[in-house]
């Protein structure tokens, strides 16, 4: 493969970009808000992740104190911080972003939130093969401890398919499976599937919004489409406490995309101190398997996950 080349660019209506390319696959984060990574897929293929070009997806954020009415969805993938609450995890994110160039990547920093006295860092780095490793940061600038954790949401592209795999231990006369699913989700949802060794969730074009958690100590989740697999693979603390019933990976769909959502184990971030969360990407082209399949999905599983 070519050497990494961190370049900046004007992508989109997003304006001034990062790209970070090993000449076949390339990633672009935003500059001029966020940061979002808007863009990872094969260069002149399609974008892996979902972009709202129309700015169709936003929340209403009118009666907080934080800037303008809206927050928008973006599109691509982004650094929240868990528990989700409202207003405060929907904090204005179309600030300037700091950006310092590394040799592979960038290390690209959000404004102080003056609200909720925490700031984002996300860590981008490509190898040689495309690969990327993100180190995503929150730190506590407020005066007092607060409870969090660092939570990653990736909006994939319409039409997909996530696949999670489900736990193996040998817990005995303990469970060690379990699915909580948000109280607008109908336990019955078609495009979620429930099988013995993996979860699958289909982006379908339906009104109603689904989302389900896991506790997933497999630390992956795939998701294909356009003809590839996007790998997503995180960390597992066994018996750490995470949020959302202890749930560290989420899948939540809706009409136009899916989000893979991944969290850190849920604690005390002191004032002045940092947490970080680590992420590694990957892309390999694949075909997607039949997501009600248990033979299919794993034999697809197999053959991206490394």
């Amino acid at each position: 493969m070519a050497k990494v080349e961190v370049s900046f660019v004007t992508y989109g209506a997003y304006g001034e970009c990062l790209k970070i390319t090993n000449g076949e696959k390339e990633l672009i984060a935003t500059l001029e808000r966020g940061p979002y990574i808007v863009r990872y897929g094969y260069v002149g293929e399609e974008n892996m992740f979902f972009e709202d070009k129309e700015n169709k997806y936003t929340n209403d954020v009118s009666a907080s104190p934080f800037k303008g009415d809206t927050w928008s969805v973006v599109g691509g993938h982004r650094l929240w911080i868990s528990p989700e609450r409202h207003p405060r995890t929907y904090y204005p994110d179309d600030y300037r972003v700091d950006c310092v160039v590394t040799e592979n990547g960038a290390v690209l920093t959000a404004p102080e939130q003056e609200w909720t006295h925490m700031q984002l860092t996300t860590s981008v780095e490509m190898d040689e093969q495309g690969d990327v490793t993100l180190k995503h940061t929150v730190k506590n600038t407020g005066a007092w401890a607060v409870e969090i954790a660092p939570w990653t949401v990736t909006v994939c592209q319409t039409g997909g398919l996530c696949v999670i795999p489900q736990n193996v231990t040998d817990t005995g006369f303990f469970p060690n499976k379990w699915v909580c699913f948000w109280q607008y989700t109908p336990m019955n949802d078609e495009r979620f599937y429930i099988g013995d060794k993996f979860i699958t969730a289909e982006q379908k074009n339906m009104d109603k919004a689904a989302k389900l958690g896991v506790s997933n100590e497999m630390g992956y989740m795939v998701y294909f489409v356009n003809d590839a697999a996007f790998i997503k693979k995180f960390g597992f603390e066994r018996g750490a406490k995470y949020p959302d019933n202890n749930c560290n990976c989420e899948c939540y769909t809706c009409d136009g995309y899916t989000e893979m959502e991944c969290l850190s184990p849920l604690g005390l971030l002191e004032a002045g101190e940092s947490v970080t969360h680590t992420e590694s990407w990957s892309l390999t082209k694949a075909a997607r398997p039949d997501a009600k399949c248990e033979e299919s999905i794993a034999k697809a599983m197999s053959e991206v996950i490394k």
